[in-house]
């Protein structure tokens, strides 16, 4: 239990920072949490910047569970794919609740898994690391040999007309979705469907219903109304059909694409009024907002802003348009809102989703950092005395390309190096235990790479050895006083001269008695607890911690240990 209660708030405090700090996540990602009134109203506005996508870095879409259809939450998806990156991001598109499919475009690596929505904004990442954003209008095809060429009206999306034929790929999930009424021809050897590509796909298998599995390499093509007869007339066994998917007008150096909307600055200047298909009750209302765009430097912004909070009133789409030009965008694009707008990093989230907890989103857009990462120390504060408290520092540096890797624990104050490592590693996280003392002082975890195509990395990481502070006892864990109060016997162990504080607080931190405060020399210090808070009664029931701490040249330290009191009156 004690192990629980020991530096509990500083290693809280260190994951993510609360205040406007910026802090670098990863080399050349940077996170900022920054309070703000917009409008009158407090506002947290959470912004991401990182460099612009080339070399080590790239901005992709990532499409939940790697399916069109289902949902999965930013952070889950980050995880899934830990191993081939360092990732941050944002959600992305707006999407159909039930089935999780996107609104609009989702493009990976020139794999198209749903098509444009031409009445809002796709924002597409050219392989020059620029973003643009513009409207998009899908059309389609299919034709059986010198027969008619006919419409393709959908793709991956389920009809909404009465009648026409849709294209399921092997991206939209594992089966085509049930449609009364509807028939069904199963493609084999069709070629990954990208945009404005010419495909052709040879019938495997004719049905009268649907519910089919999409076959890897192939493709099912789905018939209502009307055009159920034409297809089954026109598709026989064996027959090959041509296919294509259009998209125009589209931008020939664009390989990854996302959907979502309305436009938010264009050449600079905010976007007020962008003409694209939102209702007001989606624009107008204060709520929780997502943004993306690119300053002048090409570098990436993205903004996650907190709101249906006391704390943050989250701001309009033309406050967030506003936001994004002042902060330098020079292109931007708002993502969906409300409840799914969250920032991650390396599987944490980082703002305050609305819904309470994360929710599950169709896609995301994420940062790929590709060079070497070190997540932040076990403790950043290492205190190896022997009492088998914070007394088991690890260090890591994941590494997701085969790279030469060197490690180097050095100490700040004289670039003395107690440990390094040097040698060719293969994709994965390096651990490194410490169990043995340090001198105390600060130290740096230096941990630098060079992959096989030359690129270089570095990342530094910091922690505290200080051991000032140890084996904190108490005389007993339970304590039943009587009305003229008990005795609880404290006792520690000092290795260096500090300025300590000795301290009786209940669970939830707030003092109720101040025990012992001065300078303290070396060795051992014992001291008793009457159970009696400092207006000299005897405490309430329940739990209580004795804390110890200690400041000294090497800084804070502090030791902490539960005790319960069970009044005998």
């Amino acid at each position: 239990m004690l192990r629980k209660f020991v530096f509990l708030a500083v290693v809280v405090a260190a994951a993510f920072p609360s205040v406007a700090s910026a802090v670098e996540l990863a080399p050349g990602v940077v996170y900022k949490r920054e309070v703000r009134m917009i409008g009158g109203q407090r506002t947290v506005v959470h912004v991401l910047k990182a460099p612009k996508p080339g070399g080590l870095y790239d901005l992709k879409p990532v499409l939940s569970n790697g399916l069109v259809t289902g949902r999965e939450t930013v952070s889950s998806m980050q995880r899934r794919l830990s191993s081939r990156a360092t990732l941050a991001g944002v959600n992305g598109d707006l999407f159909n609740w039930g089935s999780g499919r996107p609104s609009g475009i989702f493009l990976r690596k020139n794999l198209l898994s749903t098509r444009a929505f031409y009445d809002r904004s796709s924002l597409g990442i050219g392989v020059d690391g620029m973003l643009r954003t513009g409207f998009i209008r899908y059309t389609g095809t299919w034709q059986f040999g010198s027969n008619k060429l006919r419409i393709l009206r959908e793709f991956n999306h389920p009809l909404e007309q009465d009648s026409g034929v849709v294209l399921y790929s092997p991206t939209w999930g594992s089966t085509t979705p049930r449609k009364k009424g509807a028939r069904e021809i199963v493609l084999a050897h069709v070629a990954p469907v990208g945009p404005n590509k010419d495909l052709a796909g040879k019938v495997v298998l004719r049905s009268w219903s649907t519910h089919h599995h999409i076959p890897a390499g192939g493709a099912v093509l789905q018939a209502s109304g009307d055009r159920r007869k034409v297809l089954f007339e026109e598709a026989k066994l064996g027959h090959w059909v041509k296919l294509h998917v259009s998209l125009s007008p589209w931008w020939s150096d664009v390989k990854d694409a996302i959907g979502g909307g309305p436009r938010l600055v264009s050449g600079g200047v905010p976007i007020f009024q962008a003409g694209e298909s939102f209702l007001p009750t989606q624009l107008l209302p204060r709520n929780p907002r997502t943004a993306v765009g690119q300053l002048a430097d090409g570098r990436v912004v993205m903004v996650a802003v907190d709101g249906r909070a006391s704390w943050s009133a989250g701001v309009t789409n033309s406050q967030l348009a506003r936001l994004m030009a002042d902060l330098g965008a020079q292109t931007a694009m708002a993502l969906d809102a409300g409840g799914s707008t969250t920032m991650a990093f390396d599987g944490h989230v980082l703002n305050s989703p609305s819904d309470g907890g994360e929710r599950a989103v169709a896609d995301s857009l994420m940062v790929f950092y590709y060079g070497i990462y070190a997540r932040k120390p076990r403790l950043p504060l290492y205190s190896p005395n022997g009492d088998g408290v914070l007394d088991l520092q690890r260090l890591y540096a994941k590494v997701v390309r085969r790279s030469q890797v060197e490690l180097r624990l050095v100490r700040a104050s004289d670039g003395h190096v107690a440990w390094s490592s040097i040698g060719t590693r293969r994709p994965g996280t390096v651990v490194k235990s410490l169990t043995r003392k340090l001198a105390d002082g600060k130290w740096r975890w230096v941990a630098s790479a060079t992959d096989t195509k030359g690129r270089t990395s570095e990342m530094t990481r910091t922690f505290v050895t200080n051991s000032t502070l140890g084996y904190l006892r108490l005389s007993r864990s339970i304590l039943r006083p009587a009305r003229h109060g008990g005795s609880l016997g404290i006792s520690f162990r000092q290795a260096r001269e500090a300025d300590v504080k000795v301290t009786i607080r209940t669970a939830s931190g707030r003092v109720v008695r101040h025990l012992r405060s001065g300078d303290f020399g070396t060795g051992r210090h014992s001291m008793a607890w009457n159970v009696k808070n400092d207006a000299g009664k005897v405490v309430r029931d329940g739990r209580y911690l004795v804390r110890v701490r200690a400041v000294n040249s090497i800084g804070p330290v502090a030791l902490a240990k539960p005790v319960t009191v069970h009044r005998r009156f």
